[in-house]
């Protein structure tokens, strides 16, 4: 058996310590956050892992990748930072009292107030069923909210709901190329183990 020298052993360990960025193909678009730097981002053909050993941390946005290793550090530090600053208000702001206004009023304001029986029966037809692949492209900001600036409601329920193109009204066809865009259902739904 090779007998390990202190010497050795320090470096070993440091080795596991090491964070490590990995890349892999990636043949799907999807939006995630840079967890060095916050920032929303889209994994274009290749995604970037931090790793710590064999425990994924998060992704690496393509800007933090054109930052030197010694850099990355740093903006982890800062990122770090920033979300000690929120954590702190949410803390704050946990400990209050919230008023917040009952569900019916909420589809009142929404133009969903009706209430009465007639909407089970219609239910399908007055809320139709929402397209998840589109609810994800808005909410993680694959679609870019200079694209739906100036939309009614209207405009942006047509985009969720509407699975027929031809269908949609002319305010609204330059997101076409957005709903063509195909996500896995498992990507959906995905969480991140090692957060």
């Amino acid at each position: 058996m090779k007998e390990i020298f202190p010497w050795e052993r320090t470096s070993q360990e440091e080795m596991i310590k090491m964070l490590k960025v990995k890349l892999h193909k990636s043949d799907l678009f999807l939006s995630t956050v840079c967890v060095t730097c916050g920032t929303t981002y889209v994994i274009e053909k290749v995604e970037a892992i931090l790793l710590e050993g064999d425990r994924r941390i998060g992704n690496v946005c393509k800007e933090c990748i054109k930052m030197r290793s010694q850099e990355i550090p740093m903006i982890l530090r800062q990122q770090s930072q920033r979300l000690r600053e929120k954590a702190k208000i949410l803390e704050e702001l946990s400990n209050r009292s919230i008023d917040c206004p009952p569900w019916d009023e909420y589809l009142r304001a929404s133009g969903d107030g009706n209430l009465g029986s007639e909407n089970v029966c219609q239910g399908v037809k007055a809320n139709p069923q929402m397209i998840m692949s589109r609810v994800f492209l808005i909410g993680e900001g694959i679609v870019p909210s200079e694209e739906l600036e100036g939309l009614q409601n209207e405009h942006i329920k047509i985009f969720l709901t509407e699975v027929d193109i031809s269908q949609w009204p002319p305010e609204i066809l330059h997101l076409k190329k957005y709903a063509e865009i195909e996500i896995d259902d498992k990507y959906l739904f995905r969480f991140d183990e090692g957060i």
